[in-house]
């Protein structure tokens, strides 16, 4: 029969697409159920409160189905092309009046027109559900083109990968381990290699890497770290994977297109007698055999160069011999269940030579890294710049998407460069001087100075010079840190930093849960936040910096507005913390929005305390800020009957300030009514934040009606107050 000499046929697009529709059809119906009833869901949830903050959602938390075609597409791509696995069904498709290559395109495009056909359903049915419960959900509109991009090109590399595996090897199970092999085991080597490094070497900063060829802009690859936490410094999350930076998009893109060209070739070579079998020759049996053994070798290595490198191997030596013999077991395993011929075992016992000086090398490659790395020492004239990832001298790192002011600055750090002349000698001199540390006395001599001794503080830095960029965790004196610090706060754009926090996302500025301020609108929170702009812009920058670092000295402590912005394509929530003695004017404007949005149910407490109406009630009244001789008292009585004949909240009502805004810093109280017929047209409950006069705590009643402590009896911090105060709050 001739053959036809088209490259694509519309004809075999069409087949193939049909042949897939089961499985793409029960994907759509997932993908759809999924945009609809989580919104819905959502809204009915919210509906039932009438004081409620709306839910801000990215395209990829608000329809996590559509991740289903992930693995819609391996799944299609195996069914379409079975035929590599089948002699009969092999000879039956070559034989067809088309060229290979035709086939394999036109296949493959109809398993990838399936994968859009999938993300535009389920993108659109997404922004209409949202559409119509925009009341309570805000949806991030510029998440959703981000979302169904790294989808596709994860699913590209998939299929793609999958393709190569049916190329090579000529059976199910073959073919999915290969694909596994081909799509996860270069990165997680590397990942291995790297986080074995980080671990025993103390000083490297993280295992992330840098440039174009960074873990992270694999993305099919970062989805499995993130799922499986396979890495807890290297920078991933589930915003970096479905909202990534281009060079992810271009590098997973261009690797899939990779696989697909070589997948090609390696189809239009193919002979048909490989279909069944393992491997198409016996060479490429003892590759295969090799690289299996080789995924479990490659972790046996790296913990032995951190068992070395530490110290810890004269101890713990007798492990290894152990995972050799079970590495040396799955060798003869894969042997015996691919080829099922006992008599193969001996023909393979060679390979073993080959798997040891694979693990010999990779061991002795490890330790001349080690060597490399420690003579990275620029000196101080050879460094350009340095920039710190750390400015409080923790060494911590927040890696969540939720960041309050301290990690906001930190993030912000990372790409201001220092070129204070005193910071960078700093820099260059005990980033030396810890490495010679180590040089010297090795792992326990380094933890020994470092670690157990409280006069260091500790920064991740990143250096940069002329040829190299060096990330390292560097130990420097509690001493010389103001010099550290001077240097940050002389820099324009550290200073900015601080004072001009980015820019929300719109619809996305909240006020975090509390009694009261659920009373307060998203346009109300981005009104403040403006005022709040304007005062950090005028704030004394010493009282701004020792505020947000370490909260405030004097107890005030107001609200917090969290909102999201994005940076490099990644979004975050901010914690903005407003205190009264860092921005009044934001604090006095809160409260009088407070007031403002409490008022009819104010008025609606005053009817019922005189009324018999059966209304639930909890109390938490609290002593004024650290001025006051009340600071630390607190409060609690809750009862259930009518309000008139509730002692504990008439004599409250005797203090309650109704008048007026709250005041920062004076005493107030919570309070919680519920009633099952119902409180307002609304709902059935009324939250309220109301001032009361410091006497409240000498009226010798309220130790009889209410359960009264003194925290700072106790010695309690601010911090675990205010923790305590948000468990009885939310109770």
């Amino acid at each position: 029969m001739k053959q036809k000499k088209t490259h694509f046929s519309l004809r075999l697009l069409w087949e193939g697409f049909q042949q897939c529709k089961m499985i793409g059809i029960f994907s759509a119906v997932i993908v759809v159920l999924g945009a609809v009833l989580e919104p819905v869901a959502q809204a009915i949830s919210l509906s039932s409160s009438p004081h409620y903050t709306k839910v801000v959602y990215e395209a990829w938390a608000i329809n996590v189905t559509l991740l289903v075609v992930l693995l819609a597409a391996p799944l299609m791509t195996l069914m379409l092309f079975h035929f590599l696995d089948n002699r009969a069904a092999s000879d039956l498709y070559h034989a067809l009046p088309h060229k290979r290559i035709t086939l394999y395109l036109s296949y493959a495009g109809a398993v990838l027109l399936w994968v859009v056909l999938l993300l535009v359903l389920g993108t659109l049915t997404s922004v209409i559900a949202c559409g119509f419960t925009h009341k309570y959900i805000t949806l991030l509109m510029d998440s959703l083109l981000p979302f169904a991009a790294s989808l596709f090109c994860m699913s590209f590399l998939m299929v793609a990968g999958v393709l190569v595996s049916m190329s090579i090897t000529g059976t199910v199970f073959t073919n999915l381990l290969f694909a596994g092999i081909l799509l996860f085991l270069p990165r997680l080597c590397v990942l291995a290699l790297q986080s074995s490094m980080v671990n025993a070497l103390p000083f490297l900063s993280d295992s992330a890497g840098t440039g174009f060829f960074r873990n992270a802009n694999n993305l099919l690859f970062s989805g499995v770290n993130v799922v499986f936490s396979m890495s807890e410094n290297d920078g991933t999350s589930i915003e970096t994977v479905f909202s990534p930076s281009w060079q992810a998009y271009l590098y997973t893109f261009l690797l899939g297109l990779l696989y697909f060209a070589i997948a090609a070739f390696l189809f239009h070579r193919r002979r048909s007698e490989a279909a069944g079998q393992s491997a198409p020759s016996r060479l490429l049996q003892h590759i295969y055999r090799i690289v299996v053994t080789m995924v479990i070798c490659i972790f046996i290595v790296c913990v032995m160069f951190s068992e070395m490198t530490t110290g810890m191997m004269r101890d713990e030596w007798f492990a290894f011999p152990v995972l050799y013999l079970v590495a040396a077991l799955v060798y003869f395993a894969y042997e015996l269940i691919t080829t099922k011929k006992w008599k193969n075992l001996l023909t393979a016992l060679p390979g073993l030579g080959i798997v040891a000086l694979l693990n010999v090398g990779i061991l002795l490659g490890m330790h001349a890294v080690e060597k490399h790395i420690v003579a990275q020492r620029p000196a101080m004239q050879e460094i350009e710049s340095v920039s710190f990832c750390s400015t409080d001298g923790t060494g911590y790192i927040s890696g969540s998407s939720y960041l309050n002011y301290r990690d906001y600055i930190n993030l912000m750090s990372r790409d201001i460069a220092i070129t204070d002349p005193t910071a960078v000698t700093l820099v260059s001199y005990y980033l030396d001087e810890n490495l010679k540390t180590w040089e010297e006395g090795g792992s326990d001599a380094y933890q020994s100075k470092y670690y157990t001794e409280s006069d260091y503080s500790s920064y991740h830095v990143i250096v940069r010079t002329k040829d190299q960029t060096l990330r390292r965790l560097i130990y420097v004196p509690v001493s010389e840190t103001e010099k550290l610090l001077n240097a940050l706060q002389t820099n324009a754009d550290y200073v900015d930093a601080w004072r001009n926090p980015p820019q929300e996302l719109k619809g996305t500025a909240a006020f975090r849960d509390q009694v009261g301020s659920c009373y307060l609108s998203t346009e109300q929170a981005e009104e403040l936040l403006q005022t709040y702009r304007e005062e950090l812009q005028s704030a004394d920058f010493e009282t701004l910096y020792q505020t947000m670092q370490n909260g405030s000295t004097d107890d005030t402590w107001v609200s917090d507005i969290d909102y999201t912005f994005r940076k490099n394509g990644r979004s975050y929530t901010l914690d903005c913390m407003i205190y009264q003695n860092l921005t009044p004017e934001t604090t006095k404007k809160f409260y009088e929005m407070l007031y403002a949005a409490q008022k009819d149910d104010l008025a609606m407490l005053s009817e019922l305390t005189k009324s018999d109406k059966n209304v639930s009630v909890n109390m938490n009244a609290y002593g004024g800020s650290s001025d006051s001789a009340y600071s630390g008292h607190y409060a609690y009585a809750s009862d259930c009957q009518p309000l008139n004949q509730s002692e504990s909240l008439q004599l409250l009502m005797q203090y309650a300030i109704l008048d007026r805004p709250m005041q920062a810093g004076e005493s107030y109280v919570e309070l919680y009514l519920w009633s099952e017929d119902g409180l307002t047209d609304q709902g059935n409950a009324i939250d309220l934040q109301i001032p009361i006069k410091d006497s409240f705590f000498d009226d010798p009643q309220t130790e009889e009606l209410f359960s009264v402590e003194n925290y700072n009896e106790y010695d309690i911090s601010d911090a675990e107050l205010g923790d305590y105060d948000a468990v009885e709050a939310v109770g």
